[in-house]
């Protein structure tokens, strides 16, 4: 009897996978946070939590917190937290004491720096993948990042806002990213303005919040808002001396998307002249499944809609104002706010075939696509339409093992002082012995002859393009990244064209 006794009282742990959703962190703000989950079965729960500090010098947490109504889904409120501090907490559901691992997230600060994430359209689409096939290769990627205060999605998380066992999916293939950092949403027309959204997540349809120097304004773009009620709240919620100020809804103003040429501008004839005396900084957008950047009137406005829905394709025009996109790949924006300086880098995850339905290509963590410092006031040169430049690979000797993944490398639009994409090539070594590849540049101009001498990078170091030696293990994969820099002053000349040539020594 006593044995059974002891067995009674011990905490089994469980895997998070047991709780449908979460745990998930909301709200969080520089003194409080909501702790999130929803089981099968209406429970009650309990969190135990403590400063990172305490929890690495005790191994334990020294607070616990209750929510002892019987109920399937739980807000609970943790308060009188201390600003820009890690916590680390641990879930307890139900009167079986079932347990979840240590998780962590970070409150924010009150002035000092920080860095946050934004994506969007994570819904998988029937028939060709799932969000355990695509939401998730992005979503574990963002959960590798350090130090994030909050990730923004963008909205349409999942295709029907009423069906739940979609809502499973969202959160089960984001259980790691979500377990760990605050996620604040944008409603987007998926949700279909359902209950289970605003169940989910407890927000109003728009709202703000603030983060630091920042100001964060999230606005319901769809046809069932009242644009007359939310513009009036819009004007008065940027009536803010803070330093920098964001806003997101999903339905882009500005886009090349084929289907929707120009973009949603009637949402700017409602918002932008407030937007433009308000002096936001940048718009965060989705609904189109690629990646776009746009300058309007000293506004960066960034559609991230490649959180692994169906990839779109752009128009080979683009609309007035372009900077930058890509099309059919997975990816995320993280962006940095250190006092007066913003820089958003623009992560590559992985790319998707033309037809979505493979992923064909897998990046290695931090594959920035392009870096942008938000509010630079010099203006951005003129794209020269004879400034694109592609790059094309080829084996000399194939016997030796070698295999690339790709044989064309494009790196958009090339302008004198501006970086220009980020591109990788594979190199997979499918010999017996370990290899040498020399890399060597040959171009069709000087002048892009000129600016691979000066910025030419391979995993991320300076190099002579005239002899670049990548070592490979045996039978091992190197992945070689090629970084183009334009250095400023390099005036361009002509049709720009080069060729990487592939030789491998053993």
């Amino acid at each position: 009897m006593v044995c059974i006794m002891i067995i009674g009282l011990i905490i089994i742990p469980i895997a998070d996978a047991d709780i449908l959703w979460g745990p998930y962190i909301t709200n969080t703000g520089i003194n409080s946070a909501t702790i999130n989950w929803k089981t099968e079965n209406a429970t009650t729960g309990i969190v135990k939590y403590a400063t990172g500090e305490y929890y690495t010098g005790s191994s334990g947490y020294d607070h616990t917190i209750a929510d002892t109504k019987h109920k399937q889904l739980h807000h609970l409120i943790i308060t009188n937290l201390t600003q820009n501090t890690i916590y680390h907490y641990q879930l307890t559901v139900g009167n079986e004491h079932l347990c979840t691992d240590d998780h962590s997230f970070r409150t924010f600060p009150l002035n000092s720096s920080f860095t946050f994430i934004v994506y969007g359209d994570t819904r998988e689409q029937t028939s060709l993948f799932t969000q355990m096939e695509r939401h998730k290769l992005v979503a574990d990627r963002i959960a590798q990042e350090e130090n994030i205060s909050f990730v923004l999605h963008t909205g349409d998380m999942i295709c029907f806002g009423e069906n739940l066992e979609e809502w499973n999916d969202f959160f089960n293939a984001a259980r790691a990213m979500m377990a760990n950092t605050t996620v604040y949403p944008v409603p987007g027309n998926h949700e279909d303005n359902h209950t289970n959204y605003y169940d989910a997540f407890n927000v109003p349809q728009w709202y703000s919040f603030d983060c630091g120097n920042a100001h964060f304004t999230i606005l319901d773009s769809n046809d069932w808002a009242d644009m007359t009620e939310q513009t009036k709240w819009l004007q008065d919620d940027l009536d803010s001396d803070a330093t920098w100020k964001f806003v997101s809804f999903h339905h882009p103003p500005y886009s090349s998307d084929k289907r929707h040429w120009g973009g949603w501008s009637h949402l700017g004839d409602h918002w932008e002249y407030i937007f433009i005396n308000s002096s936001v900084d940048a718009v965060f957008n989705g609904h189109v499944h690629a990646y776009e950047r746009y300058e309007k009137n000293g506004i960066q406005y960034v559609v991230l809609g490649c959180g692994g829905a169906p990839s779109y394709s752009l128009a080979e025009e683009k609309i007035p104002g372009y900077q930058n996109s890509f099309e059919h790949m997975l990816g995320y924006a993280k962006i940095t706010i250190e006092r007066n300086t913003v820089t958003m880098d623009i992560i590559k995850v992985a790319d998707v075939s033309d037809d979505n339905k493979e992923v064909t290509y897998i990046y290695p963590e931090n594959t920035i696509f392009e870096t942008v410092v938000l509010g630079d006031a010099s203006p951005s040169p003129p794209l020269s339409p004879f400034s694109s430049l592609t790059t094309h690979t080829n084996v000399n000797i194939p016997m030796v093992g070698i295999s690339l993944n790709r044989s064309v490398i494009d790196y958009g639009n090339v302008v004198a002082g501006y970086n220009s994409n980020n591109e990788s090539v594979k190199i997979t070594n499918i010999g017996s012995s370990a290899v040498n590849v020399v890399l060597e540049v040959n171009s069709e101009s000087e002048t892009a002859q000129n600016f691979y001498e000066q910025s030419l990078y391979v995993d991320s170091r300076l190099y002579n393009p005239a002899f670049i030696i990548a070592h490979i293990p045996e039978s091992n994969s190197k992945d070689v990244v090629t970084q183009l820099k334009i250095p400023s002053g390099c005036i361009e000349a002509g049709t720009q064209g080069a060729k990487f040539v592939f030789w491998a020594e053993v």
